[in-house]
């Protein structure tokens, strides 16, 4: 793919993604088969019951907010709160997330979610890969989780790249372990990626932390967990209601911030997306089952 396509010049790019909340609708079957598959797991493995409850957009559990957690960093918070000591975390979490993938990937096996994408997510990876940019993940979900999420939704070219939250307990360290990803998949194609280069969309004021703590710019949709205010006073460059009033041309726009304007016709999705021809300017900052039983399991969630 030539790079090339992407607009204003011939350096490459890379987009890094977010998934529950910003591709993947809040609550959706697959993120309560996943978090299902958690609870099962922990049983299994730790005789501890947990129970996930979902208010709105929100998850909880044990009257913790889990927005913008990560696999690794869940479990451990429900171990630790059981009484769990913290030598014999990363053992248990390890053999947690094991058991968790295996049911999750039992569940999902042939399932086809593409209609529990946000809108406009799958058009929005489709022009950008069109258009020679990177395209990968930073997200809280263990590896084969995303995998798994990716595949039923009909964007298994997200699956392979990215920083995933098998180990990682911070989301700044999966946004750093991103970054390292899509920078070696460019070099593959003899392009350096600078910080300024990389873009990552996501949903909750952690994303936003966390691609300011990997050096990166990032887009806030408030599709998820965190309002506009929220996101801005967080630090994101660029904040959008949904995915579908984001263009090609808004993400370009961040990445040639300072450069001579480009034209816009070059790279509109034609979806009505911004027209300004003007570099962007950031805005101010406002004030236990069994595998075979997961599906029918979840379904009456």
């Amino acid at each position: 793919m030539d790079h090339a396509t992407w607009p204003g010049n011939h350096r490459g790019t890379a987009v890094i993604f977010d998934i529950d909340g910003t591709l993947l609708k809040p609550g959706a079957y697959l993120q309560r088969v996943h978090m299902g598959s958690m609870a099962t797991a922990i049983e299994q493995i730790s005789g501890i019951h947990t129970e996930f409850r979902y208010d709105g957009g929100d998850l909880f559990v044990n009257g913790n907010n889990l927005a913008g957690c990560t696999d690794a960093g869940t479990i451990d918070l429900v171990l630790h709160a059981a009484g769990v000591p913290a030598p014999e975390l990363p053992g248990l979490r390890a053999a947690v997330v094991e058991s968790m993938c295996d049911l999750v990937t039992a569940a999902t096996e042939g399932l086809d979610s593409g209609h529990e994408l946000l809108p406009g997510t799958a058009e929005l990876v489709t022009e950008l890969r069109r258009r020679g940019v990177v395209v990968g993940l930073s997200t809280g979900n263990a590896r084969a989780v995303a995998s798994c999420k990716m595949r039923a939704t009909g964007l298994p070219c997200l699956a392979a790249l990215g920083g995933f939250g098998d180990t990682h307990g911070a989301r700044s360290d999966i946004a750093r372990s991103a970054v390292a990803a899509v920078r070696a998949a460019a070099d593959t194609r003899g392009q350096m990626l600078s910080e300024s280069d990389i873009l990552l969309i996501g949903d909750t004021t952690s994303d936003v932390s966390a691609a300011r703590a990997a050096g990166v710019r990032c887009v806030g949709v408030t599709t998820g967990a965190a309002r506009t205010h929220e996101l801005q006073r967080a630090g994101a460059d660029l904040v959008v209601p949904t995915m579908e009033e984001l263009g090609v041309s808004d993400l370009a726009r961040l990445v040639h911030v300072g450069e001579a304007a480009y034209k816009e016709d070059a790279c509109d999705l034609g979806n009505g997306s911004a027209t300004a021809t003007a570099p962007y300017v950031r805005p101010a900052a406002r004030p236990g089952a069994a595998p075979s039983n997961l599906r029918g399991q979840f379904q009456r969630w």
